[in-house]
């Protein structure tokens, strides 16, 4: 039985010579031309042959491929890189080979590990392979808000501070590459941030514990956004999600802020602009929608809604309409126009709070008031017995 390969797409010319000798004289199959680290996870085929030079080339993605019972062979190219080959070894590859090497010893080299049925890597508490994997852990909850201004930043910095544990600290996560924010309302310095966070999960994973800032008299850890809105397209979704679920593996709850804008512009064309909060959704074990308390805000909260059951049809969704007005009868017409529509998993209603903004000059999170109250319905909604252990 052939060996069957995921090949990545390289500059080098051993790539294509082995994808063309396999077509003509066989010995492997290429089961898989490997362009991003999704291919790499996703596809079927049992040795990964890959670049030292390839850009998402990582000990984490070694780490993941191999936890699938795979096999990772390394190329690296003695006459332009001579420090490819201890690179390689570094990540943990199963072996190494130089990409002037003909393309039979390719074969031989790849077919030895192909007959190998290697068992799946075991994984255990903490480990830092990727997500994907499930390990068992706490849980992912993702705030976003149908429009902005409507305090999804907020909410989501409320969240994490009911939804404490003391044992094992809830992380924030500022995950909204559009409008991050969670540094400046809490007063944390932009450095390090998400980007880092990512760094350190890739190629440093003993170090990613230091790159999350803890706040004073709350304990939560933070992932603060990025310090540069345009930075966005240095940021895969992929490594996000990752993060997010490999701690959410280690703590009680994740909580992640995310952008409002869910489009998928890639049919277009364009780069994958908000990319990222649809991953960040997909991969969600609950959502939490924060909406404006106003007819409009129905109306986005409906369009918003139906775009991410196109993306995910069964995720529990939480409605929150912030800042409401204290009329009965305006919130009754809002709830009745959303639900004659859409019912929600929950919805709560949290009245407009003079103690947030307050809280937002000093860069304190809130702690008492009827903002707190709101928050804990949420909560209770979400983890009904953590939610109990934070309120007592």
């Amino acid at each position: 039985m052939e060996t069957e390969l995921g090949i990545v797409v390289s500059a080098r010319d051993w790539s294509e010579r082995l994808h063309r000798f396999t077509v003509d004289h066989g010995g492997a199959r290429v089961r898989a031309r490997v362009l991003r680290p999704e291919d790499a996870i996703a596809e079927d085929y049992d040795v990964l042959v890959i670049d030292d030079v390839t850009s998402f080339l990582s000990r984490r993605l070694v780490q993941q491929v191999q936890s699938q019972g795979r096999s990772v062979v390394g190329v690296w190219d003695a006459a332009s890189n001579p420090a490819g080959r201890a690179f390689l070894e570094g990540l943990g590859v199963d072996d190494t080979i130089d990409a002037g090497a003909t393309t039979e010893e390719f074969i031989r080299t790849v077919s030895a590990f192909g007959t190998m049925q290697r068992a799946p890597r075991v994984l255990e508490a903490g480990d830092s392979s990727l997500a994907g994997i499930d390990t068992g852990g706490g849980q992912l909850l993702i705030v976003a808000a149908s429009s902005g201004g409507v305090g999804a930043t907020e909410v989501s910095v409320g969240l994490a501070s009911v939804l404490t544990d003391i044992k094992n600290r809830t992380l924030l996560i500022d995950a909204d590459d559009v409008m991050p924010s969670i540094a400046q309302r809490l007063g944390l310095p932009l450095h390090p941030n998400l980007r880092t966070s990512v760094d350190a999960l890739l190629h440093q994973p003993d170090r990613l514990q230091k790159t999350f800032h803890s706040l004073r008299r709350c304990p939560t850890d933070v992932a603060t956004g990025l310090s540069n809105t345009l930075d966005w397209i240095e940021l895969r979704a992929g490594d996000v999600v990752g993060l997010a679920t490999e701690e959410a593996r280690r703590r009680s709850f994740v909580v992640a802020n995310i952008s409002s804008r869910i489009e998928d512009l890639a049919y277009q064309g364009g780069a994958p602009r908000y990319g990222l909060a649809r991953a960040m959704i997909a991969a969600a074990d609950q959502l939490v929608l924060v909406s404006a308390p106003s007819p409009i805000g129905v109306a986005r909260t409906l369009e918003w809604v139906a775009q991410v059951r196109a993306l995910t049809p069964h995720r529990p969704i939480h409605l929150v309409f912030n800042k409401a007005p204290k009329s009965a009868f305006k919130l009754g017409e809002l709830v009745h126009e959303v639900t004659r529509t859409y019912t929600p998993f929950s919805l709560t209603v949290i009245p407009d709070d003079r103690r947030v903004p307050e809280a937002a000059w000093d860069g304190e999170v809130i702690k008492s008031g009827a903002f707190v109250k709101g928050i804990e319905e949420v909560a209770a909604s979400l983890a009904p017995r953590s939610a109990a252990r934070a309120a007592s």
